[in-house]
């Protein structure tokens, strides 16, 4: 197991410099804080909790950590965690990792460092398994919000995204569609699979063939894509499309109507999610309404429970309901066939 005095040999410091950069109690150069710290992640050095002194004080502080702050289903999320903590006398800051794998490793330091008392994790990859796996063997503290990971036994709270997806999906199938295509998001993410799977089980109990786009949750993406398979003659292209989340579909909108489509007449679309924007467009989006700001709430108060040890040591998993709301996107295939 690598030490302080590895470190110090390491950064050719002394064992008190790295205890003061480590632990943050006295200045230390930057030209010496930097060494210091190249040598912690080199040597992948975990603080020891024990050897530290068990510390007798907390931060009281609760860290968010998402995967794209520029995303507005975030928002939601964060203020429910923020009232909850604040109910509490806690407080939080927010982490943003942009989907990348070495952002997320730079947010567990604050976890390591003390600086934050427990995480809520909103940006789960199924590639961040093996760190948040080590963060608990460690005994931190952390709950995964919206996004869980297959196999990892930790405290979540979550939607039931499959049968969201499969209650859209059944839904455009009742109107008649069978030509239906699915703008699919981020493979590494749980969410994606689930929605993408509640899409196939639909299809599958209609008998319909599913045609699959991925736009890994991207507007641009799902933009250039739907711009691309208009182009297709009219008989060959999808009659409606079931979105991964509404960015994606409001992508999909833009490049229709900017190419001379209408919707729903000449296609139909539902988006997942029911962010603020869809209801204030001038095609109002249908779309399936997701609980965030109560994910993120009841996340911080399991997290701060857990910390004050109120919760049995079992993982607790919520999965919050969903509902699809139908605005005027949803095109009916029987009613275009009458005419």
């Amino acid at each position: 197991m690598t030490t302080m005095k590895d470190i110090a040999k390491k950064a050719g410091v002394s064992v008190a410099t790295v205890s003061y950069v480590l632990n943050n109690t006295r200045y230390v150069s930057p030209e010496k804080k930097e060494s210091v710290l190249r040598a912690v992640k080199e040597l992948n050095y975990v603080p020891n909790a024990a050897a530290r002194g068990l510390r007798s004080k907390t931060s009281r502080t609760l860290g968010l950590i998402l995967s794209d702050i520029t995303n507005p289903f975030y928002p939601d999320l964060s203020k429910g965690s923020e009232d909850a903590t604040r109910e509490a006398g806690y407080s939080l800051i927010i982490v943003n990792t942009n989907e990348q794998e070495e952002k997320m490793h730079n947010a567990s330091s604050l976890i390591r460092e003390g600086k934050v008392d427990g995480l809520i994790v909103a940006s789960a990859l199924k590639h961040d398994k093996l760190l948040l796996e080590q963060l608990q063997k460690e005994g931190h503290h952390i709950v995964l919000a919206h996004r869980s990971i297959a196999g990892l036994q930790m405290d979540t709270v979550a939607t039931d995204n499959m049968n969201g997806a499969y209650d859209a999906s059944r839904y455009l199938l009742s109107l008649g569609h069978h030509k239906i295509a699915m703008f699919t998001g981020i493979d590494e993410s749980i969410v994606n699979t689930e929605r993408k799977n509640g899409f196939l089980k639909a299809l599958n109990e209609y008998g319909v063939e599913p045609i699959l786009f991925n736009t890994r949750s991207n507007y641009e993406l799902a933009y250039n894509m739907a711009s691309e398979f208009i182009k297709l003659p009219k008989n060959e292209r999808p009659t409606a499309i079931f979105a991964i989340n509404d960015v994606v579909a409001f992508g999909i909108l833009d490049a229709l109507q900017n190419n001379g489509l209408k919707v729903p007449d000449d296609l139909a679309i539902i988006g997942y999610d029911d962010i603020f924007i869809p209801g204030t467009r001038a095609i109002q989006l249908s779309s399936v309404r997701v609980p965030r700001y109560e994910i993120g709430y009841q996340a911080a108060k399991i997290l701060i429970d857990r910390i004050e040890g109120k919760k049995s040591p079992s993982p607790i998993e919520v999965i919050l309901p969903t509902q699809l709301v139908i605005r005027k996107t949803c095109g009916s295939m029987l009613m275009r066939n009458s005419d």
